[in-house]
């Protein structure tokens, strides 16, 4: 039931120079999370609004975690480990709460074999 071992990119392209290789394309891949905004109900109370606030921190955090872990999920279940163009916002839809949404595109990458500059042209030099 884990989600561990996805990597995340923000980046749309890996780079040549990364290490990595995308092997598969798999697809678009979604995810959203919605909780109750603990801000929502209005109140003039200095000190609830400071603890409303912190509470909502503190939501927004959680939310973070769960909404990455359920879309990390989806990828490995696709048969992906990596998202590219990963992105991930929140909004604050008033009576319909706070809705956490990420998305991305499903990839596989393999590591690129590294070859030491060493091993070059030790076989011109024997």
């Amino acid at each position: 039931d884990s989600s561990a071992g996805v990597q995340l990119f923000p980046f749309s392209k890996l780079d040549s120079n990364s290490g990595y290789t995308v092997t598969h394309v798999f697809g678009f891949v979604e995810e959203l999370v919605v909780a109750d905004d603990p801000e929502f109900e209005w109140s003039d109370n200095f000190n609830q609004a400071r603890t409303s606030h912190e509470t909502r921190q503190t939501l927004m955090y959680l939310l973070d975690a769960k909404v990455r872990r359920r879309m990390c999920k989806k990828v490995l279940e696709m048969g992906g480990n990596a998202v590219l163009g990963y992105h991930q916002n929140f909004d604050m839809e008033g009576d319909s709460g706070l809705v956490a949404r990420t998305y991305g595109t499903c990839v596989l990458i393999q590591s690129k074999e590294i070859v030491p500059i060493e091993s070059f042209g030790r076989g011109a030099n024997k």
